[in-house]
């Protein structure tokens, strides 16, 4: 562990924002799949792990109403958290220097559970007192959200570290590390490409140059780094019941889904009659999944029977399609695309005028009551029951397919941005001690050296011809205007 800890606290990891660890994703997936999850704005969360507290910071703002606690053991990055928080004036979050494997919790109990990038970059007593901490600290209804890495889809990557730890590790600074490492990669890149009829030389060259774009403290610690133990996602949730935790799902559901596979293979794997887990593992394997970010609930939360479409009425909707061409009112067909691809057609009345609603509200979380009421007048009358039930199932398969996206939470971005632009303290901070911003989706903001100058004049004692007439603003070549409407849509604006 000290030589961990070291490799840390020497090169800190980038400051970075999970949107797949945002409790108002959490508790959209879990209420899906049959779990009371607490409302976000009143919550306790955990974050075991936290490293310099971005992520927890950004809830922190977003969240006043909940309460926060980050662990890590980087004394570095605890400080810079503890320094960010003072400056932003969060009073909700608390960050404590810990080894998780001393830590007592003293009979907390939380929500919500956050331990992302730890789990396979540790060795295996601290996966157990993970998991353990998970079991003893949840919560009634509470959801613990584990990111790990996972085979099949890490078996050929590993090989490539392997040879990349195996050139470097004679070097002695980080910086000589990355050179040779470079070094192999750029010599592969070059042998790949002269042998493209090998069947492996396409997918191994583009896995290198996956590698080579990674910023240096990525690489340093992901493909250099002396612990990296990924798993199958059976062993992790065998890994888990034995510390009485029970796999639930995934935070990005729809990758739980057979419906996103090729109809043909779907079929085949629900003839092969597999429990969920099973299931799961095999898809894996037919995507070559890498990564996951599992959802765990204590073993006496209740066990899931199926999706439970009608938890739709309690959440809020993000749009991901838009109408091809005009629609008329109360049309039982329509077509619709995202992002410029091609399109599908949606039938029956309610869905078709469901989703064009929801469709001029872009760049928001409405209430499924606000986008329904607004879908009825679309139609020109009310929805009846049967209808309704019918529209939540069909919403449901959108989500799954990606086309629409779901939160616990609303959100309406500002209508006007107009006046004093000023960014919430949070991201003022942010800006002047990270160089990023915080969105009200649970994203990074990442700004150049340019718009972070901007963004610190967004303190609200100018107006908005100040601004754009400013030094500031000028060097960024007439983008000044684009940058705050797309700050204040995103949320970053108070």
């Amino acid at each position: 562990m000290s030589t961990i800890r070291e490799a840390y606290e020497s090169r800190p990891y980038p400051h970075y924002v999970h949107h797949l660890a945002d409790p108002a994703r959490l508790a959209a997936v879990g209420r899906i799949l049959g779990v009371p999850a607490a409302d976000p704005r009143a919550a306790r969360v955990l974050d075991l792990g936290c490293g310099s507290g971005s992520g927890l910071l950004a809830l922190a703002g977003r969240l006043p109403g909940s309460t926060f606690l980050g662990l890590d053991f980087s004394a570095p990055d605890i400080a810079a958290a503890r320094e960010l928080a003072a400056e932003a004036g969060l009073t909700n979050v608390e960050f404590r220097q810990e080894d998780l494997l001393a830590w007592e919790p003293g009979g907390e109990r939380y929500d919500y559970i956050i331990a992302y990038g730890v789990f396979s970059w540790v060795p295996d007593e601290v996966k157990d007192r993970l998991l353990q901490l998970c079991a003893g600290c949840l919560a009634p209804g509470g959801i613990a959200c584990v990111s790990y890495m996972t085979y099949p889809g890490c078996k050929q990557p590993e090989a490539l570290r392997d040879l990349l730890r195996l050139r470097t590790e004679l070097h002695g600074t980080p910086e000589e590390k990355l050179a040779a490492a470079h070094e192999v990669l750029s010599l592969l890149d070059r042998a790949y490409e002269a042998v493209p009829a090998l069947p492996h030389a396409g997918h191994l060259r583009e896995e290198v140059r996956r590698i080579r774009q990674k910023e240096p403290h990525y690489l340093l610690h992901d493909e250099l780094g002396s612990q990296r133990d990924p798993c199958y996602l059976l062993q992790f949730a065998g890994w888990a019941a034995e510390h009485g935790l029970r796999y639930l799902g995934e935070s990005e559901f729809p990758m739980m889904l057979l419906e996103n596979l090729p109809p043909e293979t779907a079929c085949e794997l629900v003839a092969m009659k597999l429990d969920r887990l099973e299931t799961e593992q095999f898809m894996d394997y037919i995507v070559n999944r890498s990564f996951r970010c599992s959802l765990l609930v204590g073993a006496d939360a209740p066990a899931a029977t199926g999706l439970d479409a009608s938890a739709l009425r309690g959440l809020a909707f993000s749009p991901r399609l838009q109408p091809v061409g005009k629609l008329r009112p109360g049309a039982a067909e329509g077509k619709f695309s995202a992002d410029g691809k091609d399109g599908i057609t949606l039938r029956s009345v309610p869905l078709v005028a469901f989703v064009q609603a929801l469709a001029a509200l872009p760049g928001a979380f409405t209430p499924y009551a606000e986008v329904l009421a607004a879908a009825a007048r679309m139609a020109g009358r009310e929805f009846t029951a049967a209808e309704e039930a019918r529209l939540c199932e069909d919403l449901l398969t959108l989500f799954g397919r990606r086309q629409v996206e779901l939160s616990a939470l609303p959100f309406s971005p500002p209508a006007d941005s107009s006046g004093r632009p000023r960014l919430s303290p949070l991201n003022l901070a942010f800006a002047r001690q990270r160089g990023l911003l915080v969105t009200a989706y649970q994203e990074c903001i990442r700004l150049n050296a340019e718009e972070q100058a901007l963004c610190l004049l967004l303190d609200g004692t100018r107006s908005l011809a100040e601004l754009t007439a400013s030094r500031e603003a000028r060097a960024l070549g007439g983008k000044a205007a684009a940058l705050l409407k797309h700050l204040s849509q995103a949320g970053c604006m108070v």
